[in-house]
């Protein structure tokens, strides 16, 4: 069976010894080579600074902008949701009927409760939204 390769596949083996070469180069021969080649080393390290730098600030504005869609969609999620404009007490029934049917997680609210510590209404629409998300209550917090 024979494998097509496309012509940059090709060159790949080529690339890989030319770059092991410039690898064993000092710097001073990179830098008569880089002017023998008829280029400035410092205006060629700039300018690949400069790309760099390029590339390093469009990935953050990339991974900023994608930040920003996922905060947009889970605002949107939690504004959309009536289970989120239920009152809190309302809220705090649907968990303990969970609750009710999960040992661990009775315990985990039973242990709260003698801390004082019972959880705050992010926290409870946090398993709200897991639990509506698994299919187990719908949008008004009924189960399923």
């Amino acid at each position: 069976m024979t494998r097509n390769t496309t012509p940059g596949q090709k060159l790949l083996p080529f690339a890989d010894a030319l770059v092991e070469d410039w690898m064993t180069l000092s710097d001073e021969e990179v830098f008569a080579e880089t002017r023998a080649d008829g280029f400035d080393p410092e205006v060629v390290a700039a300018e690949l600074r400069a790309h760099i730098e390029g590339l390093v600030a469009e990935s953050g504005k990339l991974r900023l902008a994608r930040a920003r869609a996922g905060l947009a969609e889970a605002r949107a999620d939690r504004a959309a949701s009536n289970l989120f404009h239920l009152p809190i007490s309302r809220k705090q029934e649907i968990l303990a009927q969970f609750a009710a049917n999960d040992g661990r997680l009775r315990d985990r609210m039973t242990m709260a409760a003698r801390k004082g510590e019972g959880a705050s209404e992010r926290e409870i629409d946090d398993i709200l939204r897991d639990l509506r998300d698994l299919g187990a209550i719908d949008d008004q917090g009924n189960p399923r």
